[in-house]
């Protein structure tokens, strides 16, 4: 992740305080989504519903089916449509399921549950951790 800049910093490149700030403050939302998102426990649900469909699987098919699962949290605000980036949230990034090795990614764009995997288990503390 790249340092961020201060104040004076952003001043002599010609960037005014309140770009400064708006930004600072964009920055501290997105952090707190994905902090959000990761505590929820929705990944378990996540989890749950790729093991139901068909392996291996793509993010949408998962994107739909855990939307059409759980509407409220993984659809999009204002549409009736699923968010695939709530899906990315949960599966990529270092503490994401895929680095965890909860989900495999088959080739690109394309992932399977591996056997054993067990969310109750998860969800219990044992085994993975959670992400």
């Amino acid at each position: 992740m790249s340092q961020q800049r201060t104040l004076w910093e952003c001043v002599q490149e010609g960037e005014g305080k309140e770009e400064h700030i708006a930004q600072a403050d964009r920055r501290q939302s997105r952090r707190q989504a994905i902090k959000k998102l990761r505590a929820g426990g929705h990944w378990l649900d996540l989890l749950r519903v790729a093991r139901t469909i068909p392996q291996p699987f793509t993010l949408n098919d998962v994107s739909v089916a855990v939307w059409k699962a759980h509407p409220d949290f993984f659809g999009m605000k204002g549409y009736p449509y699923p968010d695939n980036h709530k899906m990315h949230y949960i599966l990529y990034g270092s503490r994401g399921l895929i680095a965890k090795g909860i989900v495999q990614r088959v080739r690109e764009g394309l992932f399977r549950v591996p056997e054993g995997i067990d969310p109750e288990r998860l969800m219990r503390g044992e085994g993975e951790a959670a992400p």
